[in-house]
């Protein structure tokens, strides 16, 4: 597939920078992918998908300050998922009315869940989603948003126990 990729490319300096972010980044969006999607198959669809995206806006990658890039590139490939969980809630077999409820059901959890995540403060759904969908450890946090291992804790306490309030004040029962 990467050859594919390559192929899009038009100058040697860009397949050399595309390969190296390739090869750097591959597994952690992936990692980040299966996080969201729970299935193999489709997240290597939305790595893909991500990395098509990243070639399309190819010449914005020079812009992006180095420590910024694994962000732009999570936030690609979340996206993708998200995508990839929209459609893939679309289809739903019809002769089996049980899966179809079931399927309606987690549907509409997960986008009330994604609301309330939405509410909180930026700086408690950074960590938590750090944390939680991407599964980096407090260090990784800390080192990624520049603050203390200590913050990072206390941060993820209370944007939980913030996340908590919220749910139990919009009804959220999952």
């Amino acid at each position: 597939m990467l050859i594919v990729l390559l192929a899009a490319l038009e100058g040697e300096e860009d397949r050399r920078k595309f390969t190296a972010i390739y090869g750097q980044y591959h597994t952690r969006l992936e990692d980040a992918a299966m996080g969201i999607l729970k299935n193999q198959r489709d997240a290597e669809d939305a790595v893909q998908n991500a990395f098509m995206q990243i070639i399309r806006h190819f010449e914005k990658i020079s812009e992006i300050p180095c420590e910024e890039l694994p962000f732009w590139l999570i936030s690609i490939v979340k996206n993708e998922s998200l995508m990839i969980l929209r459609k893939r809630s679309r289809i739903v077999p019809l002769p089996d009315m049980e899966s179809l409820e079931n399927a309606a059901e987690s549907v509409s959890e997960y986008s009330e869940l994604v609301a309330l995540f939405r509410q909180l403060p930026a700086t408690y759904r950074a960590v938590l989603e750090m944390k939680l969908l991407f599964g980096y450890s407090d260090r990784d946090v800390a080192k990624r948003l520049g603050i203390s291992e200590t913050a990072v804790s206390s941060r993820a306490s209370r944007g939980r126990a913030l996340l908590r309030e919220i749910a139990e004040r919009e009804g959220f029962h999952p």
